[in-house]
């Protein structure tokens, strides 16, 4: 059953029923569980068993998801989902980004001004995956799970400096998901099995999730001082294998404006890169969020955001290596 987490944004109920303004009233965690991963409007619209729906303000006795909106959030333009939930036998009104995870720079305060509004269409939970749930992050504030991580915070990069985090997302993948497709299950990297404290805890990554490798046999089978492999390429490899324990994963991504490596639990990996295999297989919710932020990806020629940070081996190349190190 598919279980999201996200940041919705208390608003007046005259926002709903006139498209007036209407200040951010209360910032609130919205936990969501689901049986058919799409967010449907309604319980009449819902094929599934009935979406249920769990606040920091308490649990929702009922639902309607109402419009897609767009919106001035504090004088910048957002594309979001306007809705209804009651809790306490109440009707109250909230906003949520577009793609469900957060609205950027919104805050308690901060003024919403409609623009414009269409019929709400329903949310795929679907997402692609990164991180797993728990994964350490070096920060410039010190090691940050994952999933703590927001838009804004600033994360050291190999390759350029002290970077921000322009967004993030993330899915679930219950125990039936993963017997459904056991090739999205995740690859377990123990600690210390590409050098010396690299890891300097176990990890765990998403099949596709590449990780830096470097040392002469990269050199001698590529040409190359460092190069990606996706983590499923690594399983057999210095205790590496994939992890077919786990009843329930938690998939993280993060976004820069460009590829980066950055470190997560003491190993060189990369950040979440959009680029067009990619592009073509998110849901389309997720893929308007990050073309809003970075709208030259809808140019076939810009390479801003579909340019490794460095090559990725073949995976004949990876079979050739003779040690595998970070």
């Amino acid at each position: 059953m598919p279980v999201r987490t996200i940041t919705i944004y208390e608003v007046n109920n005259s926002y709903v029923s006139s498209g007036s303004t209407s200040p951010i009233l209360n910032v609130v965690t919205l936990t969501i569980n689901d049986d058919d991963g799409v967010l449907d409007a309604n319980s009449g619209a819902d094929s599934g068993t009935d979406q249920t729906f769990t606040t920091s303000l308490g649990t929702a006795s009922g639902y309607t998801f109402r419009y897609n909106d767009t919106s001035l959030v504090g004088g910048t333009s957002q594309t979001i989902k306007t809705f209804q939930l009651v809790i306490g036998g109440t009707t109250r009104s909230f906003i949520m980004n577009d793609a469900g995870d957060s609205i950027p720079g919104a805050t308690t305060g901060s003024s919403v001004n409609l623009q414009s509004y269409a019929n709400y269409t329903p949310i795929n939970y679907t997402a692609l995956p990164c991180f797993v749930t728990g994964t350490r992050i070096h920060t410039v504030s010190g090691w940050r799970a994952v999933e703590k991580l927001r838009v804004g915070d600033k994360i050291p990069t190999h390759d350029s400096g002290v970077q921000t985090v322009r967004w993030v997302g993330s899915a679930t993948l219950s125990y039936r998901d993963l017997l459904k497709a056991p090739h999205m299950a995740p690859i377990a990297i123990p600690k210390g099995a590409l050098g010396p404290d690299t890891p300097n805890r176990d990890l765990r990554l998403s099949p596709q999730h590449k990780v830096l490798l470097s040392g002469w046999s990269v050199e001698l089978t590529a040409g190359l001082e460092e190069a990606f492999v996706p983590a499923k390429y690594l399983v057999g490899k210095n205790g590496i294998l994939i992890d077919q324990t786990c009843a329930e994963v938690t998939y993280h991504h993060i976004l820069f404006d460009r590829h980066e490596v950055i470190v997560s639990e003491g190993l060189q990996t990369e950040s979440f890169l959009p680029g067009d295999t990619i592009r073509n297989a998110m849901d389309k919710e997720t893929l308007r969020e990050i073309l809003s932020l970075f709208p030259e990806l809808s140019d076939p020629k810009s390479n801003r955001q579909t340019q490794n940070a460095r090559p990725v081996l073949k995976p004949y190349e990876i079979a050739a290596l003779t040690m595998v190190a970070a």
